[in-house]
C-alpha cells in the first residue's frame, strides 16, 4: 500500500516539477505566447486574425485532443516578473481554459473563456506558497512582504499552457485521500490478485471469433490484458464486453486517449440501440450537453413500451452440435478404423457389393492388400487354397502332417468325396443312428418308427411296465417287515384269521400268536401289512406278463434297453423328420457302418476345424489342392504369415482385389452408417446449410439481447417511479431510505431538465443524489483519462473499466480510473507506439500502461485480423512484429495490394523533391476523382511540407475536413487507417551519392515500432515511393534503421513475386469460392468455422464444403 501511495505521490509531485521550456514559468509574447489584449472578451468569443504562430499552436493543441484528449490550449492574464534563486522568471499569474476553433470560411480564429481565472499552479510552486490573492495588486504586495521583488505586466495572452496537468495533480490528490486503495489498483502493482469471478452475460451483441471469445472469458476471473494487434477487432470484443456486462446489470467505464476510439465503441452500441444508455466525454463535455443527454434516455425510456424480451438459447446448442458433427468426422478411427474425409477419399460410396460381417479394419485390409498385390505379381495364387489353412496359428510342417492324416481318414471312407456338410451332416446322423443301438445292439427299427404299430403298443406297455416297476419298489419294503416268507395261500389264510370279528375265537387268537413270532408290528397293522405283500405278489406276476408280452413283439425287456428305447424315440421324435428319414432309408449293414465312422468323422472335423477353413467344395479335393500349393507357401510364408484372418475371410467370399476392396469398404460404410445415419448423410450443402442457421439464430438472438438489456434498463426505470409512489408504512428502513435519495436525485434532473442556461456541472450532478438516476440512465462512460480525472469523482464507482489503445496512456493516467472500477481490462498492441509526455524530465518518465500491466495480469492475444483486403498488406508487420500469429482474411478480387516505386531521387535540404513531385501528383488524382480514402505519410516532416507545397491550396482545403483521410510524418503516426496508404520515404542519397542513413525518429529508441504502425494502416493498398533499395543498406544494430532495411527487401520481394493469394492448408481457390477439402480437418471447432465461414462470405466469397 505503501508502495502505491509513494508512486502517486511522485507521478503528482513529478507533474508540476519545473521545466525551463515551461511556458508557465517563462511566457515569452511572440515566442511561446501571442497577445491578444486588443480582442480579447471574458464572456463572449472573440476573433483572432491568423499568423504563423497561431496556426502552430493550434495544430499543437488540436493533436494533443486528438491523440491524448488533453486539452492543451489556454489564457493568461497578468505577467510577474522576478529573480529567484539565481533564476530569472516571467511566469503568468493568473490562467483559465478556453476553446479554439479555426473559421473554414475565412481562416480566422474564434476563441473563448471556458472557466474563471485561477492562479498558476507553478507560481505558487516554485515560491513554496499555498496561495496568493487573485487581484494582482494585492498580489504583489504579499510578495514584497516576503521580500521578494517583482514586477507585474498587464496583458493577456494565449498558449498552449498544458492545464490538464493540474486535473491530474487533483485526482492523484484524490486517490491519496481515500480511504481505501481499491482491489484493482493493488493488483496494477501487484500487491494483490483478483481471482473473484465477474459475472458476465453469456450473450452476445456481435460476432466473436475464438480468440476473442477467449479473452472475454479470461476477464470472468482476473484482470486482463488484451493484446489486439492492428486489424483483430478489439473495438468488438469491448463492445461486447459492455453488452455482456449491461445484460447483467452492471456499469463500465471505457477509457482511450483518442476520440475516434470511443467514438467506434460508441457507434457500434448504436447499432443495437443501446446508445441512449452511453455518455461520450472525450475532452469536452459541456453540462448542457449532459443534461439534454440523461434527459433524452430519460423521455425514451418514458416513451418505450414494456415487453418481456426472452433471449433465444438456440444459438449455442446449434454450434454444440455443429461441434459435435466436426468432432465425429475429425475422428481417426470412424469408419473402419479411418476418418470420414479419408474414407471418401478412398472410396466411393455408391458402389454397392457384398456385406461381409467378418472384415480387417481398413488400415489393416490396406496393409494386407499391398501384400497381396506382391504376392499376385510374384505369381502366388492369391486366391488358391492356401486362404483355407490357418497360417497364424501353425507352421507349414504341422499344416502338412494334418494334411496328409485327414486324407489318409478320408481314404478309409466309402465316400471320399465328402465334403464340409457333408461331413457335418454325417457327424450328425452318426449322432442319431446311436439311438437305434444299446450296447452295440441293434434295436428293432420298426419300434422307432413315429405312429407304428410296434410304436404304440411298445409305449403302452412300456408305460405299464414303469408303473409296475416303481409299485414294485414301493412295495418291496413290505418284505422286510417279516422274518419269514409266505406263500400266497398262506397270506389269505391269515388275512382272513384277522378279518372275524367274534370276540372270543381260539382259531383267531392262535393265528395272532403265531403272526407275532414273525414281526414286531403291532396286530393292529399286521393285516394291512399281509394285504401289501398280496399285491406285491401281484405287481411281480403282472410284470411276468409284461415281460412276455415285450418278448412276443420280439423287443427287449431289460429295463435299461427299454429305457434308452423311450429317451430314442422322444429324440427322433423332436429331431429333424428328414435325418431321420435318411436313417430310416438306410441298409441296417449301412447304419451299422454309418455309426462305427464315428471316430474317423469325428477326428476329420476335429483336425479341419483346428488347422483349416475350408469352403463347401470336396474336402479331399481342397487339401490335394493346399498340398500341391505347399512348396509355393514355403517360399512366401514370411508374407502370409502378416496376412489377417480376417482379410483371408474376406478372399473367402471373392475372386478379385478390387471386389475384396469394394466389398470391405463398403461394408464398414454400411456399419457406420447404420450406427451414424444422420453423420452419414452429412455434405458439403448440409454443412453450409447447419452455418447459415447458426448464424441466422445468432443475429436473432444477439438482436433480442440488446433489446433486453432495454428493457431491463426500463424495468429498472419503472421499479424506481413505483417506490416513489409506494407509502412508506410499506417499506423497510433501506426502501425509505432509497425512496428519499431518489424523489430528491429525481428533482434535481427534473430542474435541470427545465434550465435553459446554467446548468450544473458533471461532476456536481454525479456528487449528487441524482447519481443513481444518471447510474440507471447512463450505465455507459465512454471517456478520456483527462475527462475521468475532471469530472468524475473519485467514489464514482464502475464495475467494469476497460482501456482502449493502453499502449499509448501513461501508467499514471489510468490509476483514477482503476481506482473506480471492480474489474480492469486492458487492451491494446505493445508493438505500436508508447505515449509522449510533455514538460517532464527524463528521469520522470514512466511506462505506458499495457506495458506496465502485462507483468502482472493474464495477457490474451487476438489472432484474427480482418483489416487488410490482402495478406500481404500486413504481412510485414506479422512476419516481424507478431511472430505470424495473425490469421488473415483476403477477398476475392483485391487490386495489386502493395506498390513499390523506385525513383532516381535526390535528398537535399533534408527533402526529396522527387519524390514529393510524384506524391503530389498521385493526391492531387485522388481529389480530382473524389477519392478522399487515403493517408499520407512521410519519413520526416520536411518531406510532408515538401509534398504539401506541391499541392494546390484549393485541393488541400478539400482535404482539410475529410476524417476518412489523413495527413502525418511518420513519428506521428498512430491509430489511423484508411483504404490506400501512400508512403514518401524521402531519405535518399545526396548529391554526392552519399547516403548517410540519419532517418530522424527511426533511428531513436521504440523507432522499429514506427514502421509496424505504419505498415498496419493500409486496408487495400499501399503505393510506397523510394530513391534507395535495400542494396543501398547494411546489416544495423540499430532496430529501426535494420527494421528499414527488412521493409526494403519486403518490398522489393512482393513487388517480384505474383500476386496470389495464400490459403491455409486444406483451403483452395475455386474462381470466385474458396473451396474447404476437409472441413473438420481444416477447423477445430464450430465456432472457428462459423466466423470463418461469415468473413469470407461478407468479403464477397463463395463457399463450397467438403466432409
Amino acid at each position: 500500500m505503501t508502495t502505491i501511495r509513494k508512486q502517486i505521490e511522485e507521478w503528482r509531485n513529478g507533474l508540476l516539477m519545473p521545466n525551463k521550456n515551461d511556458v508557465l514559468l517563462n511566457l515569452l509574447p511572440d515566442v511561446n505566447a501571442f497577445a491578444i489584449d486588443d480582442v480579447y472578451q471574458e464572456e463572449k468569443t472573440f476573433v483572432v486574425e491568423s499568423n504563423t504562430f497561431l496556426k502552430k499552436i493550434f495544430k499543437q493543441h488540436r493533436d494533443s485532443i486528438k491523440e491524448s484528449a488533453s486539452p492543451i490550449f489556454g489564457i493568461a492574464k497578468g505577467k510577474i516578473a522576478f529573480e529567484f534563486e539565481n533564476q530569472r522568471y516571467e511566469m503568468p499569474f493568473l490562467l483559465a481554459d478556453a476553446a479554439i476553433h479555426r473559421n473554414r470560411f475565412n481562416g480566422k480564429f474564434e476563441i473563448k473563456q471556458l472557466e474563471d481565472f485561477y492562479i498558476n499552479p507553478l507560481l505558487l510552486i516554485t515560491l513554496s506558497l499555498e496561495h496568493l490573492p487573485v487581484d494582482a495588486e494585492e498580489a504583489i504586495q504579499v510578495l514584497n512582504e516576503l521580500g521578494l521583488k517583482s514586477e507585474f505586466e498587464n496583458g493577456v495572452w494565449i498558449a498552449n499552457f498544458h492545464p490538464h496537468r493540474f486535473v491530474l495533480q487533483k485526482e492523484f490528490d484524490a486517490i491519496l485521500e481515500a480511504p481505501k486503495i481499491n482491489e484493482s489498483l493493488k493488483s496494477l502493482f501487484g500487491e494483490s490478485s483478483t481471482d473473484e469471478e465477474f459475472s458476465l452475460s453469456n450473450h452476445y451483441l456481435f460476432p466473436a471469433d475464438v480468440s476473442q471469445q477467449a479473452a472475454i472469458e479470461k476477464v470472468k476471473t482476473n484482470n486482463t490484458v488484451i493484446q489486439g494487434p492492428p486489424g483483430t477487432g478489439k473495438s468488438q470484443v469491448i463492445a461486447n464486453l459492455i453488452g455482456k456486462a449491461l445484460g447483467e446489470n452492471k456499469s463500465t467505464l471505457l477509457v482511450a486517449e483518442k476520440a475516434v476510439a470511443l467514438q467506434v465503441i460508441y457507434d457500434k452500441l448504436k447499432e443495437k440501440n443501446l446508445h441512449h444508455f452511453c455518455v461520450l466525454y472525450h475532452h469536452e463535455l459541456k453540462a448542457k450537453q449532459f443534461v439534454r443527454s440523461l434527459q433524452s434516455t430519460w423521455n425514451f425510456l418514458e416513451s418505450r413500451d414494456s415487453n418481456q424480451i426472452r433471449v433465444g438459447q438456440q444459438y449455442e446448442l446449434l454450434v454444440q452440435g455443429l461441434d459435435l458433427t466436426l468432432a465425429r468426422l475429425r475422428q481417426k478411427d470412424l469408419i473402419g478404423g479411418i476418418s470420414f474425409s479419408e474414407f471418401k477419399s478412398k472410396f466411393n460410396i455408391e458402389k454397392d457389393s457384398i456385406y461381409l460381417s467378418k472384415k480387417p479394419s481398413i488400415p489393416i485390409w490396406e496393409r494386407d492388400r499391398t501384400i497381396l498385390e506382391t504376392l499376385e505379381k510374384n505369381n502366388f495364387p492369391v486366391f488358391g487354397a492356401w486362404r483355407n489353412i490357418r497360417l497364424s496359428h501353425y507352421s507349414i510342417q504341422e499344416i502338412k502332417n494334418a494334411t496328409n492324416q485327414i486324407i489318409g481318414h478320408l481314404n478309409k471312407l466309402k465316400d471320399k468325396s465328402i465334403s464340409i456338410a457333408e461331413l457335418n451332416k454325417k457327424i450328425k446322423l452318426n449322432g442319431l443312428v446311436s439311438l437305434f443301438y444299446h450296447d452295440d445292439q441293434a434295436l428293432p427299427i420298426a419300434v422307432f418308427e413315429k405312429e407304428s404299430k410296434l410304436q404304440k403298443k411298445f409305449l403302452k406297455l412300456y408305460s405299464a411296465f414303469i408303473v409296475l416297476i416303481e409299485k414294485e419298489k414301493v412295495l418291496k419294503a413290505e418284505e422286510g417287515l417279516w422274518d419269514k416268507s409266505f406263500s400266497l395261500t398262506e397270506l389269505n389264510e391269515y388275512i382272513l384269521a384277522l378279518s372275524e370279528n367274534k370276540k372270543y375265537s381260539f382259531k383267531s387268537w392262535m393265528m395272532r400268536n403265531k403272526l407275532s413270532k414273525f414281526t414286531h408290528l403291532s396286530m393292529l397293522d399286521t393285516k394291512k401289512a399281509l394285504e401289501n405283500l398280496v399285491e406285491l405278489n401281484t405287481v411281480k406276476r403282472d410284470i411276468i406278463f409284461t415281460k412276455e408280452k415285450l418278448r412276443k413283439l420280439q423287443l427287449p425287456d431289460e429295463i435299461a434297453v427299454l429305457n434308452h428305447i423311450n429317451y430314442a424315440i422322444n429324440k427322433i421324435n423332436s429331431t429333424d423328420k428328414n435325418d431321420i428319414q435318411l436313417l430310416f432309408e438306410l441298409s441296417e449293414n449301412e447304419r451299422l457302418e454309418l455309426k462305427k465312422s464315428g471316430i474317423i468323422l469325428n477326428e476329420i472335423q476335429q483336425q479341419v476345424r483346428q488347422y483349416f477353413s475350408l469352403d463347401d467344395s470336396p474336402i479331399l479335393e481342397q487339401l490335394e489342392a493346399i498340398k500341391k500349393e505347399t512348396p509355393l507357401m514355403i517360399e512366401n510364408i514370411s508374407r502370409l504369415n502378416e496376412i489377417s484372418e480376417e482379410s483371408k475371410s474376406v478372399l473367402i467370399e471373392v475372386n478379385s482385389l478390387e471386389k475384396a476392396n469394394t466389398a470391405i469398404y463398403n461394408s464398414h460404410w454400411k456399419d457406420f452408417k447404420g450406427q451414424f445415419p444422420t453423420l452419414a448423410e452429412t455434405t458439403g450443402e448440409i454443412l453450409k446449410s447447419k452455418i447459415e442457421n447458426i448464424i441466422q439464430a445468432f443475429d436473432q438472438e444477439s438482436t433480442e439481447f440488446g433489446e433486453s438489456i432495454t428493457q431491463n434498463i426500463k424495468q429498472k426505470f419503472e421499479e424506481y417511479h413505483t417506490l416513489l409512489q409506494t407509502p412508506a408504512s410499506k417499506l423497510t428502513t433501506e426502501e425509505k431510505q432509497l425512496k428519499k435519495d431518489l424523489r430528491k436525485g429525481k428533482s434535481i434532473l427534473v430542474k435541470s431538465f427545465e434550465k435553459k442556461r446554467v446548468f450544473p456541472s458533471v461532476r456536481e450532478l454525479l456528487e449528487s443524489e441524482a447519481r443513481l438516476w444518471i447510474q440507471l440512465l447512463h450505465p455507459v462512460f465512454l471517456c478520456s483519462p483527462y475527462s475521468v480525472a475532471k469530472s468524475l469523482p473519485i467514489n464514482y464507482a464502475f464495475d467494469l473499466a476497460v482501456f482502449d489503445e493502453a499502449s499509448q496512456i501513461p501508467l499514471s493516467h489510468i490509476v483514477g480510473a482503476v481506482q473506480r472500477s471492480k474489474r480492469v481490462v486492458i487492451s491494446g498492441d505493445q508493438q505500436q507506439m508508447a505515449p509522449q509526455f510533455y514538460f517532464q524530465k527524463k528521469t520522470l518518465h514512466q511506462s505506458d500502461a499495457l506495458h506496465h500491466v502485462s507483468f502482472y495480469w493474464e495477457n490474451v492475444i487476438l489472432t484474427h485480423h480482418y483489416r487488410s483486403v490482402h495478406p500481404n498488406l500486413i504481412a510485414f508487420s506479422n512476419q516481424y512484429f507478431y511472430e505470424n500469429q495473425l490469421k488473415t482474411f483476403p477477398t476475392p478480387h483485391p487490386q495489386k495490394p502493395i506498390e513499390l516505386i523506385t525513383t532516381d531521387g535526390v535528398f537535399d535540404e533534408r527533402s526529396n523533391e522527387k519524390e514529393a513531385e510524384i506524391v503530389s501528383k498521385i493526391i492531387i488524382e485522388k481529389v480530382k476523382n473524389k477519392e478522399f480514402n487515403f493517408g499520407l505519410v512521410a519519413f520526416s516532416q520536411t518531406q510532408l511540407k515538401a509534398i504539401l507545397d506541391k499541392i494546390p491550396t484549393n485541393y488541400l482545403d478539400q482535404l482539410e475536413d475529410k476524417e476518412s483521410v489523413f495527413i502525418q510524418s511518420l513519428e506521428n503516426v498512430q491509430g489511423d487507417q484508411c483504404e490506400h496508404l501512400i508512403i514518401s520515404l524521402g531519405y535518399a542519397k545526396n548529391e554526392n551519392g552519399d547516403f548517410h542513413k540519419r532517418f530522424g525518429p527511426l533511428n531513436q529508441e521504440q523507432g522499429h515500432r514506427r514502421l509496424n504502425v505504419l505498415m498496419s494502416r493500409a486496408i487495400s493498398k499501399i503505393t510506397f515511393v523510394r530513391s534507395v533499395t535495400s542494396a543501398d543498406f547494411s546489416i544495423s544494430v540499430n532496430e529501426g534503421v535494420e527494421s528499414l532495411r527488412k521493409l526494403m527487401l519486403f518490398l522489393e520481394k512482393v513487388e517480384n513475386s505474383e500476386m496470389e493469394t495464400s490459403f491455409e492448408e486444406g483451403i483452395e481457390r475455386k474462381e470466385d469460392a474458396l473451396l474447404i477439402k476437409d472441413v473438420a480437418s481444416s477447423f477445430r471447432s464450430g465456432f472457428e468455422l462459423v466466423d470463418f465461414y461469415r468473413t469470407s462470405v461478407g468479403r464477397g466469397w463463395g463457399l463450397e464444403l467438403e466432409v
